[in-house]
């Protein structure tokens, strides 16, 4: 008794530190962010260190980001959610920074309970420079390039200094004819310039120039009043002196596609890079299985309308069903980043070893002005055979070998074993009369029965009760239930070849290309799934009666002589 009571507490102990390994990789990390990365002396930024679980950011050491900027501010915030009876909680620490030097600072990690944030790279510029000192406003525009290419990116950073107080802010909408303009946010923050603090509010654009020329950036329009208290509660006069700014028009040359680019999709990107996924490993496929092949392309500086549809490159062998690509837009500090995932599932319809090609994509570096490519190496596919091929024998019976009179032997020999086989071949004969007769008898019994099958396609009530809700799911499930109950275990694509039918094997096609798009209420051009086509076809295959010819055939026997 005590070595069972030992027994079970070492499989707890086991148990708990596999969960607690376990466990580890799914413990929250400690999250930095800044609000901005580049800035100037002078200028404040906003540091946040997040927490989804019971540590507490406000615990972490903040001496060595003290030599790199001065903490102005902090303060800390606990959120508590309950979704579906489930509760979280977040913890944040924000911190108020001004740096203390120029260049390339780089934030270090901080650390809470084991748990380690990344180190985050932060660009320090010179002070800015304020033209007329008596000013209380200042309104100007800025772009990020002194040139870019067609359909390129370039950043637009409308900037207002304020050094009063300012109600009724606003700025006069952008208008521009020959570019798409992408609106990516607002921010605020505080500035000192030659000791004198200034409140900055910046709105940030993406502008992509549609044609090759000249980007004219028309002079916008800021106006705001000076806030002052009011005299009376009555008073609904506006408050404050009206202040009006323009900003200068902007000239920016837009650059042709280079001659040197390939006949391609163009485009234009600071970082363009090329990610894939498999669902399931590419050495254990067997044919009938799917894999989905998943490829992300993501593009900086381009939107992810411009990024072009990739082919997965299918194979003899396999078939290639493509979902709907998702394209989304992604806004941060340096602009608009696109990205397309495209899926495909591939079916393996015999085996084999498959050779996938190799994925290329020219893109043009804006960076280094040079022409780059993204790729993916060549992928192999290994299938292998039906796990229960159609034709397979049962393993557990051996197949008789022929006999044979080894050389060498004596005649006297022989002669002295062939009455063994006398009797050999008696007892087989008289077994092979004996199971006729059996089997005549059994026949005879279920001959009524045999006269009344119906046709193959009439035994399968829940394959047309699926064909007839137009269900994909259910059709496919009873289409290899009733193959089942016909004698037919391997793939579905044997068994058509077996079939000069085109339109069975048309309609088994459309029922695999919904199926495999992912969506398995629609087909390949977007309508309801019909079942009519299949419930036609499989009721005009011929009457099926090889099962019961394959259950009533003798055995074949082996008679030696």
């Amino acid at each position: 008794m005590t070595q069972k009571k030992s027994g079970r507490r070492f499989e707890w102990m086991v148990l708990t530190c596999l969960l607690a390994v376990l466990a580890v990789p799914a413990q929250a990390a400690l999250q930095a962010s800044l609000d901005r990365y580049n800035i100037a002396m002078g200028d404040s930024v906003r540091l946040s260190l997040r927490s989804d679980d019971d540590s507490n950011p406000a615990d972490a050491d903040l001496s060595a980001l003290q030599g790199l900027f001065e903490i102005l501010q902090s303060s800390s915030n606990i959120s508590t959610r309950i979704i579906n009876g489930e509760r979280s909680q977040t913890r944040e620490l924000t911190l108020e920074l001004t740096p203390r030097k120029e260049g390339s600072l780089v934030i270090p990690p901080f650390e809470v309970d084991g748990k380690r944030s990344e180190a985050l790279a932060v660009t320090v510029g010179p002070e800015p420079t304020v033209q007329a000192t008596d000013e209380v406003v200042i309104f100007e525009a800025e772009v990020d390039r002194s040139q870019v290419y067609v359909q390129g990116q370039v950043l637009l950073t409308l900037r207002v200094q304020q050094a009063v107080n300012l109600d009724s802010r606003s700025i006069s909408e952008l208008e521009i004819s020959n570019a798409y303009v992408e609106t990516l946010g607002q921010n605020s923050f505080q500035r000192t310039i030659d000791g004198r603090p200034w409140l900055v509010h910046e709105v940030r654009y993406a502008l992509f120039p549609e044609s090759s020329g000249e980007l004219v950036i028309p002079a916008q329009t800021f106006s705001g009043r000076i806030a002052s208290g009011r005299r009376t509660l009555f008073d609904t006069r506006p408050a404050g002196r009206l202040l009006r700014r323009r900003s200068e028009e902007l000239v920016i040359p837009v650059l042709p596609r280079p001659a040197s680019y390939p006949a391609a999709t163009w485009l234009p990107s600071s970082n363009l890079t090329l990610e894939e996924q498999w669902s399931a490993p590419l050495d254990e496929l067997r044919i009938g299985d799917s894999v989905t092949r998943t490829i992300t392309i993501t593009g900086e500086g381009l939107q992810g309308a411009q990024l072009p549809p990739i082919d997965g490159n299918s194979a003899s062998g396999l078939r290639a069903y493509p979902d709907q690509p998702l394209i989304n837009n992604v806004n941060g500090d340096k602009g608009v980043t696109g990205i397309r995932t495209d899926s495909l599932a591939l079916v393996a319809v015999s085996d084999g070893v498959y050779e996938l090609p190799a994925l290329e994509i020219p893109w043009w570096d804006t960076e280094s002005d040079s022409l780059q490519f993204a790729r993916l190496p060549a992928r192999r596919l290994t299938v292998l055979p039906s796990a229960t091929p159609q034709g397979s024998t049962d393993p557990n019976v051996t197949s008789p070998q022929p006999i044979t009179t080894p050389t060498g032997q004596s005649a006297s020999s022989v002669a002295a074993g062939s009455n063994i086989w006398f009797y050999i071949a008696t007892g087989c004969a008289l077994g092979w009369i004996g199971t006729s007769l059996m089997w005549w008898r059994r026949s005879q019994q279920r001959a009524p029965q045999a006269a009344e099958t119906p046709k193959a396609s009439s035994t399968s009530p829940k394959l047309f009760d699926a064909c007839k809700q137009n269900d994909p799911v259910l059709a496919r499930e009873a289409l290899r239930a009733w193959l089942r109950d016909q004698g037919h275990s391997g793939p579905i694509g044997d068994w058509l070849n077996t079939h000069n039918s085109p339109a069975l094997s048309e309609a088994v096609e459309e029922l695999d290309r919904c199926l495999y798009r992912g969506d398995s209420a629609l087909d390949g051009d977007g309508h309801s799934w019909n079942g009519n086509a299949l419930a036609a076809a499989v009721r005009a295959l011929p009457k099926n009666t090889s099962k019961r010819q394959e259950n009533n055939a003798l055995p074949e026997l082996y008679l030696s002589q």
